[in-house]
């Protein structure tokens, strides 16, 4: 039974940290079952509305096609090998360094050597006519916008990510609508190719141009979120007094021992103090005694619609404690430690967790 039970908590209580050190192991084991089973279907695929076999394309004339090149694949190997070296550290950073500008020379001389391959044009004529359309057997697809979109989606949910709340929701919003854009004109390029099945013609879809005005609400309405959560809007009045937050009024925030901004609380006699202003610890480094409790008395000076806390993580990430209630900005709070061990540990804001809201607590 007891042997029952030793394998069954291998699965039931895993230890997490062996298991996020084996992810990476786990990413590198299916990249090169995907990439096997994408050389295996490139190997064996052949235009099975055309023939059974593999029908070889014939060039049209006047269009220079170079012909199959490994180096591609070659330079992708050597920026896996540099990303490599940035993970392992030391001498294996030049390594990978070497790698991908061996990679690099590589293509490049595979390009000159192409480039010397190709034939010298002959006499031009004074004016070079612009074509019309493509020469016959090529098919150019017209010009689109949805890469640009795709990308300004992707860099706008990424400052989604470090501002949060409301605007990391019309973030998200932003970025799946550009990819729902971009998911229907595939859509559209594919019902003509299959159209093209039967008349033999492939036409192109509409130019798409930039939806300025979609893109304008969005911005209009980026600014007013941000607006609402830095406290610029609605402007702040005047404090009335015996109101909240004036003085000789309650506290602003209404957890146990938290004061509010201005009011009669203040930090307990030995409390380290670390205040939040514009997105950032004011203290990041801090001292205690080992086997002493310890309190840490934290002040958010923030606009009222930006949240803080402190949350105590130990040196391999691990959180030590329960998440300690988060307080809005304008008010303070009192946060209580038991004893810890000497070492390092750190301290960061569960909300905005960004090198300017993180620190190094030190026990000695």
């Amino acid at each position: 039974m007891d042997t029952l039970l030793g394998v069954a908590a291998v699965f039931i209580t895993p230890d997490w940290n062996a298991l996020l050190k084996l992810i990476p192991v786990v990413l590198f084991v299916l990249f090169v079952a995907w990439f096997a089973l994408t050389a295996r279907k490139w190997a064996t695929l052949g235009p099975s509305r055309r023939a059974p076999a593999r029908i070889q394309p014939i060039t049209p004339a006047s269009v220079h096609m170079p012909g199959g090149s490994l180096a591609p694949i070659i330079v992708a190997l050597g920026a896996g090998a540099l990303f490599a070296g940035l993970i392992l550290g030391g001498v294996w950073i030049a390594v990978g360094v070497a790698a991908l500008v061996v990679s690099l020379l590589v293509w490049l001389r595979e390009a000159v050597r192409d480039y010397r391959h190709l034939e010298p044009a002959g006499r031009l004529p004074a004016v070079i006519p612009t074509p019309s359309e493509p020469p016959p057997g090529v098919h150019m697809p017209g010009p689109s916008t949805r890469p640009f979109l795709g990308a300004l989606g992707a860099g706008v949910l990424f400052g989604g990510l470090v501002f949060g709340g409301w605007v990391l929701v019309l973030a998200v919003i932003f970025f799946v609508w550009t990819l729902l854009g971009w998911l229907v004109d595939f859509t559209a390029e594919y019902r003509k190719i299959e159209e093209a099945d039967h008349t033999g013609h492939l036409e192109n879809i509409p130019d798409r141009r930039l939806p300025l005005r979609a893109l304008q609400m969005f911005a209009v309405v980026f600014i007013v979120l941000g607006a609402f959560q830095l406290g610029i809007l609605p402007p702040a009045g005047p404090a009335t007094a015996g109101g909240p937050g004036a003085s000789g009024g309650p506290g602003g925030s209404g957890a146990p021992g938290a004061s509010g901004a201005g009011g009669p609380g203040g930090p307990p006699p030995g409390a380290l103090t670390i205040v939040a202003k514009n997105i950032e610890y004011d203290q990041k480094t801090l001292e205690v005694d080992a086997g002493k409790p310890f309190t840490i008395f934290f002040e958010n000076q923030d606009p009222a619609s930006v949240p803080h806390d402190i949350d105590l993580h130990s040196a391999d990430g691990s959180q030590l404690i329960k998440d300690q209630p988060t307080i809005n900005g304008g008010t303070s709070q009192a946060y209580q430690y038991d004893a810890l061990q000497p070492g390092t540990y750190q301290y960061i804001c569960s909300v905005h967790s960004v090198p300017p809201m993180t620190g190094t607590l030190t026990v000695k």
